[in-house]
């Protein structure tokens, strides 16, 4: 498909303030998504569960995380003079998801509440995504990155928070106050994102159907689908890091015995490192193509990940947490760029509906795997290898999809 030439004329707030204002409600977002591993370890010493029944929450958590893309991509882009109010439910959301997890005293009550705690980061990606992509088709880029960088925020916070209120509060406590702050700031998305997507005339919507297909077409083209496989690996891999290691640290027995503050410092390197790079990588994309940054990304992160185990507790396991954490999101980002590059306007949170969503659905085996390879081979350390071989492995599919270079296009302002 060819690449929209032009941004959709403006009206009301600026571009920079849309901007701003997405990333600022993605930082606090994934301010409670990254904060919520730091919580697994205590809710299952809690709650008596074993990694089985972790893995079965964390298995849940994706598929409905992949459900909500994969179905909601298609709607939200059909529904695009109501972005603003999903945008403010996806906030008011989490408050109440949250609260619920600190409510559960059960099993069956945890796995209802992690169906909610799936819904809101999942389907804040879809509308925001697509209004970026919009208002920034000179600088694509540079604009998910920087709404990137909102979250890595909330991914060096959310850890940081999690683990030093848990110091001092029990977890339950912890979640309830969570739900007060993120309703607040559902009246700020309100007030500030109510207007987006309004600019377009009713003429430019389209059915259910129509967009369904549309969606099926985009998996026809092979940059479309390289880059869904590359993000599936990637994807896969990055859920095993981030769900596994606050276990290896804490772990007393086959872990590194942390306690939960330390544990949540280095969880923040490992997750909230793009505050620097995500910015930085999304303008080296723009500039010298997507490829140029994904492909030394992905490789680099897979050699880190192989090599976290054999620093030990040491102060050089923070410095390679560290450099994994350049990669995370903002690769991940990069990746979303790159599919935008190729849709059709109209199209654009259906395609990064289906990156994560097919992420979310065929990653959902995933922890049932680790769990496996936990117990029988090698114990929670065998985690990083797992990350770094499925890493090593969206590189090589990086290497044959057929990326363009970089173009510049000039925005209409209006």
């Amino acid at each position: 498909m060819d690449e929209v030439a032009q941004a959709p004329l403006q009206r009301g707030r600026s571009r920079g303030f849309i901007l701003a204002s997405l990333s600022l409600g993605h930082g606090a977002s994934h301010l409670y998504d990254q904060g919520f591993p730091v919580f697994m370890p205590v809710i299952a010493q809690s709650l008596g569960l074993g990694y089985t029944q972790v893995a079965t929450l964390l298995s849940i958590r994706q598929v409905g995380s992949g459900l909500v893309s994969l179905g909601g991509g298609a709607l939200v882009d059909i529904l695009k003079r109501q972005w603003g109010m999903i945008l403010t439910g996806c906030m008011a959301g989490s408050a109440i998801a949250y609260a619920l997890v600190g409510a559960s005293t059960n099993f069956p009550l945890l796995i209802a509440a992690v169906i909610l705690v799936s819904v809101p980061g999942s389907l804040w990606h879809l509308p925001a995504a697509a209004a970026l992509s919009q208002r920034f088709p000179d600088r694509r880029g540079f604009a998910i990155a920087m709404h990137g960088f909102g979250s890595n925020i909330g991914n060096v916070l959310g850890p940081l928070l999690a683990g030093a209120l848990l110091t001092i509060l029990l977890w339950r406590h912890v979640l309830f106050i969570y739900a007060a702050p993120s309703l607040i700031l559902a009246g700020l998305v309100w007030w500030s994102l109510r207007d987006i997507g309004k600019e377009d005339a009713p003429g430019e919507r389209t059915r259910l159907r129509a967009q369904l297909g549309s969606g099926l077409r985009l998996l026809r083209n092979p940059v479309v689908l390289g880059l869904i496989l590359t993000s599936t690996f990637r994807g896969i891999a990055l859920n095993a890091l981030f769900h596994w290691t606050p276990f290896y640290l804490t772990d007393m027995e086959t872990g590194l015995g942390m306690g939960h503050f330390r544990a949540g410092i280095h969880i923040s390197l490992l997750a909230g490192m793009g505050i620097f790079s995500a910015p930085v990588l999304g303008v080296l994309s723009d500039k010298f193509g997507r490829k140029a940054v994904l492909l030394p990304g992905l490789a680099s992160s897979a050699v880190l990940s192989l090599l976290v185990v054999s620093t030990g507790d040491s102060i050089l396991l923070a410095f390679v947490l560290a450099g994994l954490g350049l990669g995370t999101f903002a690769l991940h980002q990069i990746m979303q760029a790159a599919v935008l590059d190729v849709v059709g306007r109209g199209t654009e949170a259906t395609a990064v509906g289906l990156i994560f969503g097919i992420n979310g659905l065929i990653g959902a085996a995933s922890p049932f795997f680790v769990t496996l390879i936990i117990n029988h081979a090698g114990g929670l350390s065998s985690i990083f290898y797992y990350s770094g071989i499925l890493t090593a492995i969206s590189a090589v599919i990086v290497v044959f999809i057929p990326l363009r270079p970089s173009r510049q296009v000039k925005p209409n302002l209006g």
